[in-house]
């Protein structure tokens, strides 16, 4: 027999808050429903070595005392293999469907590491710039838009030159990715924001009644803007959010939890209902429209991704890991794994 929880056990199952003061139980309706392993699709035939990086991420942010157990053993011992490490979470962690407003189904979308090709220094007057955050930055400030930018120039440091301002634009809503130089690769990471409120490239499209033109799949849409240049600069410019970006050493792309992403095992969720490094059974479909059921970690958050029941699939990066990200949109549901106490 199910049981059917509030919010309130997830904030004590992960020491977060008390259930009268928590605003999101206040006119919000978000539910647990108690489950047993069996009820998660495909949990016995997935492949948890490969989670096994993304746990060890999360674990080694672990400030819960009843997990310490568990990130332990995971971390001694490098030769565990996929039934062992599923048996450890079976004694660990009891799972629980998400009920947001009354649904257990929400939108799974996807998101992956930009690439884009480019110079140290400017080598021609195609080239747009990368900016480092500006020299007064304060992360409340509001700076010029990016149609000013783009324009006038921001009073910041230039990291790198992109040759292609149609996979900068891609670069600044994907927050993180690589450009690949003559002289090697440079990891760029995020680094702030002008301030400014962010306007997704599909709703532009739609008020421009393009949609029907430039599809609606991220690969076609970036497509048709480098056949258009001028059309897209200036579709582009209407979404007046700007991302400052930094050099980043070593793995890359970082998510808001701190930790480096896991390709296919980490999610970008709303952390006002699923918090970060929360362990999560994913069941929804591929673009392809194959089952996609898989243990993952809440390790990312989005602008875009907002509500109980929804999230976005890091698919790495690559251009199968783009074509993937850019076609995703499906239907789907996710458990938590709480601790059992």
């Amino acid at each position: 027999m199910h049981k059917l929880t509030s919010l309130c056990l997830l904030g004590l199952a992960l020491g977060l808050v008390g259930c009268s003061s928590h605003p999101l139980s206040q006119g919000r309706k978000f539910n647990l429903v108690e489950a047993d392993f069996s009820d998660l699709s495909g949990w016995e035939i997935d492949d948890f070595v490969e989670a096994r990086p993304a746990l060890l991420n999360s674990c080694a942010q672990n400030t819960d005392k009843r997990l310490i157990d568990f990130c332990a053993t995971l971390a001694a011992d490098e030769e565990m293999d996929s039934d062992e490490i599923r048996v450890l979470i079976e004694e660990t962690f009891q799972p629980y469907l998400v009920v947001a407003d009354g649904s257990s189904k929400g939108v799974i979308t996807g998101y992956y590491e930009a690439e884009l090709s480019g110079t140290r220094e400017r080598e021609n007057s195609a080239q747009v710039p990368i900016y480092a955050q500006p020299w007064d930055y304060q992360k409340d400030k509001k700076y010029e838009t990016r149609q000013d930018i783009e324009k006038h120039g921001i009073h910041a440091p230039i990291i790198a030159w992109a040759d292609d301002p149609v996979e900068l634009f891609i670069l600044h809503v994907q927050g993180s990715g690589r450009m690949m130089t003559p002289d090697g690769e440079i990891r760029l990471g995020y680094a702030g924001n002008n301030g400014r409120t962010f306007k997704g490239l599909g709703a532009i499209l739609a008020e421009e009644g393009l949609l029907s033109e430039t599809g609606h799949s991220m690969p076609d849409i970036k497509q048709w803007l480098q056949n258009h240049p001028d059309v897209a600069v200036r579709l582009m410019r209407e979404n007046p959010r700007y991302i400052f970006f930094k050099e980043v050493e070593g793995e890359t792309p970082y998510g808001t939890a701190g930790v480096v992403l896991t390709p296919m095992r980490s999610v970008a969720v709303d952390k006002q209902f699923i918090p970060m490094h929360t362990f999560m059974w994913l069941e929804t479909q591929t673009p392809d429209k194959s089952d996609l059921n898989r243990l993952v970690v809440a390790q990312d958050t989005g602008n875009a991704i907002k509500g109980g029941v929804r999230a976005d699939f890091f698919w790495g990066h690559g251009e199968d890991a783009f074509d993937n990200a850019g076609r995703m949109k499906s239907m789907g549901r996710y458990y938590l794994l709480l601790p059992k106490d």
